[in-house]
């Protein structure tokens, strides 16, 4: 499970776990301070609940930090339960979306777990270890929630970080980084943070709920070191662009392409972005640089369906993105959500229609999920939409929505079929089977499709 702010999603959708950049960042963030820390990746490592009560024994740790993500949320939590299993003392926190949005009901879910920490998380983690080492109260930590005499606390929110350059690179030698390769390539690659928060209100994002509206850009200069030391550090030169939209500010994303190539770096890399704003001399710099595929939200492709989640652009906006990506010579991911509001069998036939009219290289059909800290959890829990509650149930290939005219299982089903309707044309196998160049790169490619079709 993919748990990244707003990205919470099974290994198959991308075939590859992400590296995990907020714990990594965090724990750069301590050992800057001078604490000691230790990273555990659960999911890449094969650890279980036995092996990490063994890692708790062998570190001994004052404090315990725990990422989360919706569908995952249950057995993120339990982890508290085995900490506090070897030691009742050692403080336990848990930073995420849903527990941002959720904070009264995740503590009250899990009773081991004595700190939820609300939105971006780094400094108020500093501040808690601090509190820690130095004897204090940690329940006076700035943006934190807590249970006292069965009554949930809400600290004052915490200002988020005004310049992300403070924050230090990530600290990847606390991971093995081997363990984290690029869907097709068979490549190490890395997350790089470039910046944060989003001046959209999307109905069905919950990503202001983290980083905020505010868009917070890392400086060309420090971005781009950062990318030239993982390089030479680690040797590393596939990157994922990971934050809302790499080109919301597009003079932004063209000086960071223009500082790649002033230094000759030769890396590879992967962005999101929006199909407003952006112009065929940004794709040709993003090409320059060593960018290789752009991501789309393309969502649905009903212009109502568009309008009614509050996305602000149109078909005719993704149609001419699209194809001026594609004209460049850069490869092109579509996003798509099935079950938004004013969802019908029809509008899920258009939208299927358009995605294969425009020529994608590829395409990730989502169910729509009402995830806690969007609009559309509000409207869902509003008009009893939502039909199962249960939170393992709140992820992108399952749908927990049911509209009377539509059911959950009429969209899960036609999104079935979408990926069989997408990926089963000849030349779509033709394309992905000249992928392949070795044999090495056969036995990779059928993990991953096994790995695909597992998570449909």
């Amino acid at each position: 499970m993919v748990r990244e702010g707003r990205c919470m999603q099974r290994k198959g959708a991308w075939t590859a776990v992400w590296s995990p950049i907020s714990l990594a960042t965090i724990g750069s963030v301590l050992e800057k301070e001078g604490f000691g820390v230790k990273l555990s990746d659960c999911i890449v490592e094969n650890i279980d609940f036995k092996k990490l009560e063994e890692n708790i024994k062998d570190f001994k740790p004052d404090l315990v930090i725990i990422n989360t993500a919706t569908p995952s949320i249950e057995s993120d939590l339990e982890v508290a339960k085995v900490v506090k299993v070897f030691d009742r003392k050692i403080v336990t926190a848990a930073f995420g979306i849903h527990v941002t949005a959720l904070p009264e009901e995740s503590l009250r879910r899990q009773k081991s777990l004595d700190i939820v920490i609300r939105g971006e998380p780094e400094d108020t983690i500093k501040e808690l270890a601090s509190f820690i080492c130095e004897n204090k109260d940690i329940y006076k930590t700035k943006g934190i929630s807590f249970l006292r005499n069965n009554k949930t606390i809400h600290n004052p929110d915490r200002e988020l970080i005004k310049n992300l350059d403070e924050l230090p690179f990530p600290a990847w030698h606390l991971v093995d980084i081997s363990k984290y390769t690029l869907p097709f390539k068979n490549k190490q690659f890395l997350l790089v943070d470039t910046g944060r928060g989003c001046p959209y209100n999307c109905a069905f994002c919950n990503a202001a709920t983290f980083y905020g509206h505010q868009i917070r850009l890392r400086s060309v200069e420090k971005l781009v070191d950062e990318l030239a030391w993982v390089k030479e550090k680690f040797k590393v030169d596939e990157f994922l662009f990971w934050t809302e939209s790499f080109t919301l500010n597009p003079n932004y994303a063209k000086a960071v392409c223009q500082e790649i190539i002033r230094r000759n770096l030769r890396i590879s890399f992967v962005c999101n972005s929006r199909v407003t704003g952006v112009d065929e001399e940004l794709m040709q710099w993003l090409k320059k640089a060593g960018c290789w595929m752009v991501g789309y939200g393309v969502e649905s492709g009903n212009q109502q369906v568009l309008d009614r989640a509050n996305k602000k652009i149109t078909l005719g906006d993704i149609r001419k993105t699209v194809k001026m990506a594609k004209d460049v010579g850069l490869e092109v991911t579509g996003h798509v959500i099935f079950g938004l509001p004013g969802e019908t069998k029809q509008t899920m036939e258009e939208t299927l229609k358009f995605c294969l009219d425009i020529d994608l290289d590829f395409a990730q059909f989502y169910c729509a999920v009402p995830f806690p800290g969007s609009y559309f959890y509000q409207e869902a829990k509003k008009n009893n939409w939502i039909i199962d509650s249960a939170w393992p149930y709140f992820e992108q290939n399952f749908c927990v929505l049911n509209y009377g005219h539509l059911s959950a299982k009429e969209i899960m089903d036609f999104r079935k079929k979408s990926f069989r309707k997408f990926y089963l044309r000849p030349k779509m196998v033709v394309k992905t089977l000249k992928k392949i160049d070795s044999f090495a790169g056969l036995k990779y490619f059928l993990s991953m499709i096994k790995d695909f079709i597992t998570w449909i």
